[in-house]
């Protein structure tokens, strides 16, 4: 007789086997910790599995820090093959350090739609005994140079971390402190070192950091802590015990901006500050038409570079400035950071005469001596030489960049202003060609005999060994040596790129050595196209191409060297 399940045992039959497959098919996700007794000195290692490969993802530890400071986090993954059976397991090891004493929980961690089961700790206060015991093997010491500064002024913080001698320690040493409203710079490398400590010989090992506060008032530095193991011999035997070592708090007054400084002036403390200005050419060289690179250097010790001011470019009737540009570089010397801030001026006589350069005064803090201090730059005095062109005409004002206003200082949280290079004026329109002109434009009737006396010389970078770059866009000039920047720019009919290719010509050592003849004739194309780019001078007065590619192919030609000596015969007769 055959028999039949009833509709529902059926059912219920189903849904077991349903959820026996569910069951089977949910990896284990479990969590287990090395201990559940420890000291507050001491660390904790939570271990998390699931029974699965996981390459994307990882639970959410947020929980845990309640109770615990994450130290580390690690990740590790198997997979075994064993007579056609596969096991695979993902496992997530931190190091957890105590936050308090007491009975602590590790709650129910969640992950792929399962839960671990919730654990807890019980945390002691370490014996009197295990304290000293612990010094004696590892410890951390730190100080500041410094327990009141200025805002914006540097001093210094150092972290030593000392280990016995014949001790092995694992762990990273902290990384930089993150403190609110203090910018933090490490200064070099950890330095390991050895020293002795009440008649122990330790290990050691240094970090020095940098700190600028950015307001004024209370400053609270945090504890530096160093969590990991330490490997000591032991009864003749080597044990590894966990760890944590913590350096003690420091608290700093803040000072605000004194009364005594001048009103209006960016706040700048420092150690040392220095301002110094150099001219290309020499100032005695000046002359109309022909423009003058100022250089200002303003450095400065115990401070950031991007505290630095910005610098005025100088304003003097008769003298013109043109793009104006800023770098700011930062070193560390000893425990203190170095700044140095370059600004480049162009400036551009347009007159015949005695020209002063106006005197430059900068107010400064001076931390050591606690005084108001004023580094001063002495105007200049230029007399203008005549140029080829005996005036330059009135120009249009051209664009400049604008005042940058100090936005930082005394408990401001705005970062100081970043002076970006200025572009280069476009250059002039081409002008029209005369009516006995050729179709090939002004000054181009001789077109393929100069392309011919271009490529000569290109010819004889080739035959010494020169590597040639293939055809660049214009702006590239400026990488190449100036005898080639200056023949992409003919070939590329940039009179701007030309004039730059021969500025570079004139102060490279080359130019130096050149002969005066040649000198005297690159000087004379320099203030013409100088002319052209800064005073917009008349189309009579206009360098010519013919003249320029004349010019190029002279420069060009002090590339040939005489041809090397034959070599003595093997064989002499």
């Amino acid at each position: 007789m055959t028999r039949f399940l009833s509709p529902n045992r059926l059912f219920l039959g189903v849904l077991l086997l349903l959820t026996m497959l569910h069951a089977s098919a949910l990896a284990a996700f479990t969590a287990e910790t090395d201990r559940e007794v420890i000291d507050e000195n001491d660390i904790l290692r939570l271990t998390l599995r699931i029974d699965e490969q996981i390459f994307i993802g990882e639970p959410d530890f947020a929980p845990l820090e309640q109770d615990f400071t994450i130290m580390s986090q690690q990740r590790a993954s198997q997979f075994t093959l064993v007579n056609g059976q596969t096991e695979s397991e993902t496992s997530w090891t931190l190091t957890l350090q105590p936050k308090r004493r007491g009975t602590l929980q590790i709650p129910a961690l969640a992950f792929k739609g399962q839960q671990t089961a919730p654990l807890r700790v019980r945390v002691t206060a370490p014996s009197a005994a295990a304290q000293e015991a612990l010094r004696a093997l590892v410890f951390m010491e730190s100080a500041v140079s410094t327990d009141s500064a200025y805002v914006q002024e540097q001093f210094t913080l150092t972290v030593s971390l000392w280990y016995a001698a014949g001790a092995v320690l694992f762990g990273d040493f902290p990384p930089p402190p993150t403190i609110p409203n203090v910018l933090v710079y490490p200064l070099g490398d950890a330095e390991p070192g050895r020293r002795q400590r009440d008649g122990r010989r330790y290990n050691t090992i240094t970090q020095r950091y940098a700190l600028i506060p950015q307001r004024s008032g209370v400053l609270r530095l945090p504890p530096q802590s160093f969590a990991g193991a330490v490997r000591i011999p032991e009864g003749g035997r080597t044990r590894r015990k966990n760890l944590r070592a913590q350096t003690p708090r420091h608290e700093l007054s803040i000072q605000p901006v004194p009364a005594g400084w001048p009103d209006g002036a960016p706040w700048l403390p420092a150690r040392n500050l220095t301002l110094e200005a150099t001219y290309a050419p020499a100032l005695a060289s000046a002359q109309v038409g022909v423009p003058l690179e100022q250089t200002l250097r303003l450095r400065a010790e115990g401070v950031a570079a991007s505290t630095l001011p910005p610098l005025p470019a100088p304003r003097v009737p008769g003298l013109r400035t043109y793009d104006s540009q800023t770098a700011l570089e930062e070193a560390v010397r000893g425990p203190w950071l170095r700044a140095e801030q370059r600004t480049v001026t162009v400036l551009m006589p347009e007159e015949a005469g005695a020209l002063s350069l106006p005197t430059l005064s900068l107010p400064w803090w001076d931390t050591q001596a606690d005084a108001l201090r004023y580094a001063t730059l002495p105007g200049a005095q230029l007399r203008v030489a005549e140029g080829t062109l005996s005036a330059l005409p009135e120009a249009s004002p051209s664009a400049k960049p604008a005042e940058a206003t100090p936005t930082f200082g005394a408990d401001s949280a705005k970062a100081p202003p970043v002076v970006a290079p200025l572009e280069d004026e476009p250059a002039p329109e081409e002008e029209a060609p005369p009516e006995d002109s050729r179709p090939l434009g002004p000054a181009w009737g001789g077109l393929f005999a100069a392309l011919v006396a271009l490529l000569g010389a290109v010819g004889l970078w080739r035959r010494q060994g020169r590597s040639t770059a293939s055809a660049a866009p214009t702006g590239q000039g400026a990488q190449e040596s100036p005898r080639k920047a200056l023949l992409w720019a003919l070939a590329a009919e940039d009179r701007d790129a030309a004039y730059a290719a021969l500025l570079r010509w004139q102060r490279s050592p080359e130019g130096r050595a050149a002969s005066e003849t040649l000198q005297t004739a690159v000087h004379e194309a320099l203030a013409s196209l100088g002319a052209e780019r800064y005073g917009r001078a008349p189309t009579a007065g206009s360098l010519s191409w013919e003249a320029l590619k004349a010019l190029a192919v002279k420069l060009a030609a002090r590339e040939k060297k005489p041809p090397s000596p034959p070599l003595p015969a093997l064989y002499p007769p």
